[in-house]
């Protein structure tokens, strides 16, 4: 009987034993998950064995600089930094569209964060991916998420804005800052047009409330206005010595030149013609025309003769601005529904679009190296002129960059000739 109790008490410690045994196995099991969970993925294998990169984003390794979509000139080297927070790492390298353009080395594997500093040189124009990768003894430790940069060329613009009451002009820096007010005073500012010399003239309200021309020798608040005479659009000449402008003629708006002395009608329309653009040789000039109540753009020989049509299309065609190799010329059209940026050879063939934005674009103007174009676009926060905001893109259409973002109207820019 005795025997049979002991054996009984002996199965039931055992079983007692192993239900604590399986208690504990679960306990250790989930403390090794939430661990798992909290802790870095152990490295199992080289990745230059296996070919596959363990890819560790977000708080293990990040990019802090530049900001995805940040725009920076290409004339100096750009800082590039990144943070790594986890040990082991003995090296870093900064990839540029999937390329190596730099490396450093970690002066202490063992301590966690390292700040990773690079300075990438020899940056082209135009949108780049940025990846940053750490590599230990075995490999690669953990790779960034990629950050775009966009390059764009140094420079500024003049444009038109009335984000402090009335319309004036201003300029901005091509990567978006620098922003400077140039002519204030009373009534409104628009069309600015820069001379390659610095000189500006722009579109102001007379006594009467006709438009008038204006000029400063010197773009800069405190420089002496000139009243020119009536007339707006206005455009230099590529010699700086005529200008190119707009004004009513018998109530009909035609198109003239003026230099220093003396100025020279260059259309006859029955209707209208305006917005002229130079061609770069000083020759020609490209305008529109209303003909058959609607706008197409010609092209007048100021040495005479009959002028030439470019375009012929039931939709709207306006504001020319002809390439500085003479090659080409932008214009804006809503030949596609809306009024969009197109390009077409001088002579009017190849017309092509560049821009597909859904409230549509206008006011394109070329970069003095022809490689760029400004342009505005409706994408801004007010509601009508007033989602007015200014872009850059290249002369493709590719890498469109905003410039501007806020409720009011920023407008008709020209890229400035002095920096």
């Amino acid at each position: 009987m005795k025997q049979d109790q002991a054996l009984w008490q002996l199965a039931v410690l055992f079983f007692v034993f192993m239900f604590a045994l399986g208690i504990l196995s679960l306990v250790a099991v989930g403390i090794i998950r939430m661990a798992q969970r909290g802790a870095p993925a152990a490295i199992t294998a080289s990745p230059t064995q296996t070919g596959e990169a363990l890819e560790m984003t977000g708080e293990v390794l990040q990019i802090v600089a530049p900001l995805d979509g940040a725009l920076y000139w290409g004339t100096e080297p750009i800082p590039v930094s990144a943070v790594l927070a986890r040990t082991g790492a003995l090296r870093a390298e900064l990839e540029v569209d999937g390329r190596s353009v730099a490396v450093v080395a970690n002066p202490q594997p063992q301590t966690s964060p390292w700040l990773i500093e690079f300075a990438w040189e020899g940056t082209s124009e135009g949108s780049h991916n940025l990846v940053v990768r750490a590599f230990g003894g075995e490999g690669q430790l953990a790779v960034s998420t990629p950050v775009v940069v966009k390059v764009v060329p140094s420079g500024q613009m003049v444009f038109a804005s009335n984000r402090e009451g009335g319309y004036a002009i201003y300029t901005i820096q091509t990567d978006g800052r620098g922003l400077v007010r140039l002519i204030s005073g009373s009534g409104p500012a628009r069309q600015p047009a820069q001379r390659v010399d610095g000189a500006l003239a722009w579109v102001a309200k007379g006594e009467g409330g006709q438009d008038l021309l204006r000029y400063v020798a010197e773009a800069a608040d405190t420089a002496e206005i000139a009243d020119l005479f009536a007339g707006q659009d206005p455009a230099w000449a590529p010699d700086g010595t005529r200008l190119a402008y707009a004004t009513p003629v018998s109530e009909v708006t035609q198109v003239f030149t003026a230099d220093a002395i003396t100025s020279s009608q260059v259309t006859r329309e029955e209707a209208y013609a305006g917005q002229p653009t130079w061609a770069p040789d000083g020759t020609r000039l490209a305008y529109v025309a209303e003909r058959d109540r609607n706008w197409d753009i010609w092209v007048a020989d100021l040495k005479g003769g009959d002028p030439q049509r470019l375009t012929d299309d039931p939709g709207r065609d306006w504001a020319p601005a002809w390439s500085p190799d003479g090659n080409q010329i932008a214009f804006v059209s809503n030949r596609g529904g809306s009024y969009q940026i197109y390009v077409m050879k001088a002579d009017g063939t190849g017309v092509r679009v560049l821009t597909d934005l859904t409230q549509g674009a206008e006011s394109p103007c070329w970069s003095p190296d022809g490689y760029w174009l400004a342009f505005v676009a409706y994408t801004g926060d007010g509601t009508g002129v007033n989602a007015r905001e200014l872009y850059l893109m290249r002369a493709d259409g590719r890498d469109q960059v905003r410039l501007t973002y806020d409720s009011f109207d920023d407008t008709e820019p020209d890229w400035a000739w002095s920096p």
